[in-house]
């Protein structure tokens, strides 16, 4: 079964996009809930995967002068078996499935054009990849982590729970 998140779950995590420092004391004032409830539901929050804490670096002034998208055209039934090899490749930061071509998209950030030589020819090499289209991001205009959580899915969710009660479930 699916783990099920509530409205609170779901502030605490539009809190956590806006100000991913945001001290549990805080979280707990804002959602009405005690502090350790707060830690309790953050942890299974993490541990399911339904979020994780990380510092979002700008890349560019890191120092990765170079950010590329990379699209992969593909013999479809090597999927899987490309998906995988692609995991192995430290370098992507964004690996998706779409659903039209390419098959594949990517996304990296190298600090030079060799060092993105190096990782295209290892995509290459990766059997069932038929053609590889390589773009540069001239400059990333947006780049945001606080839009928001599916507030439809906790009131459907919650409404199904009072009817099973109802039901003596």
């Amino acid at each position: 079964m699916r783990e099920r998140l509530d409205r609170t779950d779901l502030k605490i995590i539009g809190l956590l996009q806006k100000d991913g420092r945001m001290p549990s004391s805080e979280i707990a004032k804002k959602t009405g809930v005690s502090e350790a409830t707060v830690r309790y539901r953050l942890k299974k929050l993490i541990d399911g995967k339904f979020i994780q804490i990380v510092a979002a670096g700008n890349p560019i002034k890191l120092g990765f002068g170079i950010a590329a998208n990379i699209g992969l055209y593909i013999d479809s039934s090597q999927t899987d078996d490309i998906i995988q090899a692609l995991k192995k490749l430290e370098r992507l930061s964004y690996i998706a499935q779409m659903t039209s071509d390419p098959t594949i998209e990517l996304e990296t950030f190298v600090e030079s054009i060799d060092e993105l030589h190096q990782l295209l020819s290892k995509i290459e090499n990766i059997k069932g990849i038929q053609r590889i289209e390589t773009t540069f991001i001239r400059r990333i205009i947006r780049e945001r982590y606080d839009w928001g959580t599916p507030d439809h899915i906790s009131v459907f969710q919650e409404n199904a729970n009072r009817v099973n009660n109802s039901k003596g479930e």
